[in-house]
């Protein structure tokens, strides 16, 4: 595991993976050059050692010239193949860095897209919550004028102004409104406290 993988911003020991990618991308370029240059002058020691056989076999050097000159390239040969497996395994290390840099750099995105849903959605529940705020207070305004009416009519019954037919006709609608009421107050409170949940997350 790399030592990157898991960090959080908020780690003490936190490297932007911006700064990680950066850094070994310019290492992978110079390892890579390298490489190639190793590679090419491996062909260029493989040809020469065949080019020492064909010498020898054509007798345009001695068998003791052979043996020497041939192991100095396959001297050279062998430091060149160490050389070239310790880069390929740095290469191998960078890779897995550049990886994990990349795989944070995905989960930061992930996570600034999961902020920036979750601020639009506090927003949006905020203007709503607004809204419904100012509904509640109008259904509660609504409530006080139908029991101010229905002591209005109470009164008005006691004093002989409005019969007891048109009293319970009046009453049955102020009853009917308020139960409305209800239904809608209820129904706001409840959408009021999801909202207020989302707001607080």
């Amino acid at each position: 595991m790399s030592h990157r993988e898991g960090a959080s911003p908020e780690d003490s020991v936190f490297m932007d993976p911006r700064e990680v990618l950066s850094q070994y991308s310019v290492e992978w370029v110079s390892l890579k050059k390298s490489y190639d240059e190793l590679q090419q002058q491996l062909s260029d020691v493989q040809r020469e050692l065949n080019e020492l056989d064909m010498k020898l076999k054509a007798g345009r050097i001695t068998e003791s010239e052979h043996i020497v000159q041939y192991r100095e390239k396959w001297a050279m040969s062998t430091q060149m193949i160490q050389v070239k497996r310790e880069v390929e395994a740095r290469l191998y290390e960078i890779q897995k860095e550049i990886r994990a840099a990349n795989n944070q750099l995905k989960q930061m995105e992930i996570e600034r897209q999961r902020r920036e849903r979750m601020e639009e959605e506090r927003s949006h529940a905020m203007i709503e919550w607004m809204s419904l705020k100012q509904g509640f207070e109008l259904t509660e305004a609504r409530r006080n004028e139908i029991n101010a009416e229905s002591d209005r009519i109470e009164r008005e019954r006691r004093s002989g102004k409005v019969s007891e037919a048109e009293y319970r006709k009046r009453r049955i609608d102020q009853i009917r409104q308020l139960a409305e009421l209800r239904t809608v107050e209820s129904d706001i409170k409840r959408r009021l406290a999801e909202l207020l949940e989302i707001i607080r997350s």
